[in-house]
């Protein structure tokens, strides 16, 4: 799959990065369960800048339906999308062909084993379907996903079942995923030996794994601390700004700032 990448991979996270809660006229929108988020006009612009010399690719926790907005938004503005990992990592491919991290994954079993040990005292949380390759349920706050999160993880007997799971809480949502499933090992799968060369943008918790093992990696200054640390550890960018500045922030300094070319360091000329 990974021959299909020609020039450098540029791998961006959605909520918080590229997806910021500010509208601005001539953004484009993408709808959520609860409200919309938006890519500003100048990230969009940006993006058309840089997508000549690097390929798009998305690394998002969102399942398709709600990544799908993201990447037609920007196909009908000029900007392509080459490649994606959602589901945190449980499904990857190119848009119109998305394949598995672990096909023995067997999201209903897990969902029925669940199902078989509930209890009146959890938490109440409902299922999204719209999610194929992991398991997500989704409380009413983040406190009771918290919650439901320990009990997952801590509480289920997961005996009966032959699977090795990754507990993950993004939220509201908890993912049930196969324990090769992230976004780190999905991006391997999908750019193969372009992913040493990428250029990447993140902001949260299920970054780490990734963000801090590319060439450059670029976050916001309130983004994970965990995440910020390990980026100037790596002499990455942190920008100071935050929202639709900073992701503009840092796309900016992707086409004017240091480039790396077959490993070597060198200064963008003009």
């Amino acid at each position: 799959m990974s021959n299909q990448y020609s020039r450098r991979p540029l791998i961006l996270d959605l909520d918080f990065t590229l997806l910021h809660l500010e509208y601005i006229p001539d953004s484009i929108e993408v709808p959520g369960r609860t409200r919309s988020a938006w890519i500003a006009p100048r990230t969009v612009a940006l993006l058309d800048e840089l997508q000549e010399k690097y390929d798009i690719v998305l690394a998002t926790a969102r399942s398709w339906d709600g990544t799908k907005w993201v990447s037609d938004g920007l196909a009908e503005r000029g900007v392509v999308v080459s490649g994606v990992v959602i589901e945190d990592g449980a499904l990857y491919g190119s848009p119109d062909n998305l394949q598995p991290m672990d096909a023995a994954f067997e999201v209903e079993n897990a969902r029925a084993l669940i199902e078989s040990q509930k209890r009146s005292e959890w938490p109440d949380y409902e299922w999204q379907f719209d999610f194929k390759a992991c398991l997500v349920a989704r409380c009413q706050n983040v406190e009771a996903a918290a919650e439901l999160h320990q009990i997952f993880e801590g509480q289920v007997d997961w005996s009966q079942s032959d699977q090795k799971l990754r507990f993950f809480r993004d939220g509201r949502k908890i993912y049930v995923i196969s324990e090769i499933a992230d976004k780190w090992n999905a991006l391997q799968k999908l750019l193969g030996e372009k992913l040493e060369n990428a250029a990447g943008v993140g902001d949260g918790a299920n970054d780490v794994c990734w963000l801090p093992k590319v060439a450059k990696p670029c976050t916001f200054a309130n983004a994970k601390l965990v995440l910020v640390e390990q980026i100037r550890a790596r002499n990455g960018f942190v920008t100071p700004k935050d929202h639709h500045e900073g992701i503009a922030h840092i796309l900016s300094y992707l086409s004017t700032g240091i480039l790396f070319s077959n490993g070597i360091r060198s200064k963008k000329a003009g």
